[in-house]
């Protein structure tokens, strides 16, 4: 077997490329991760940004969400005070209305009874005329 030459500095060559080949793709990989690292910081430090501005505003926000939960506590009492205080109006209307009722139920029978009077007493004195008025003619 008779190996020529020209091959064994054909694989040495080959072999130096391909170790080449692996540096340079090392070289490459360490840059991508180093650029890679520099963006993750820059990154980093607006994500710490966002959340300590976030952290603000919800924390603002949970303020403001407390008064509006207090105000509308405070309302609802108030709210409540008018109903209870409308209710007790109404039931003394109610109950006044109640009496006045009654009063005029009563009056109007003191009436009726009144008017019944004033006829029957009108009818007796009719009578009476007409019975004075015939004597009076008879003699």
């Amino acid at each position: 077997m008779n190996v020529q030459g020209w091959v064994g500095p054909t694989i040495a060559i080959s072999l130096v490329i391909v170790a080449i080949s692996f540096l340079v793709m090392g070289g490459v990989v360490l840059a991508i991760g180093l650029a890679l690292r520099k963006h993750t910081r820059t990154v980093s430090s607006q994500i710490e940004k966002v959340t300590s501005e976030a952290k603000a505003v919800t924390a603002r926000f949970r303020g403001e969400l407390e008064g509006i939960a207090d105000l509308s506590t405070e309302a609802r009492g108030k709210l409540r005070t008018a109903i209870d205080g409308a209710e007790q109006r109404l039931r003394d209307l109610d109950a006044l209305v109640e009496v006045l009722q009654e009063e005029a139920e009563d009056t109007a029978l003191d009436v009726a009874a009144l008017v019944r009077t004033v006829r029957r007493s009108g009818s007796i004195f009719g009578a009476a005329r007409k019975s004075l008025k015939r004597r009076s003619s008879r003699a």
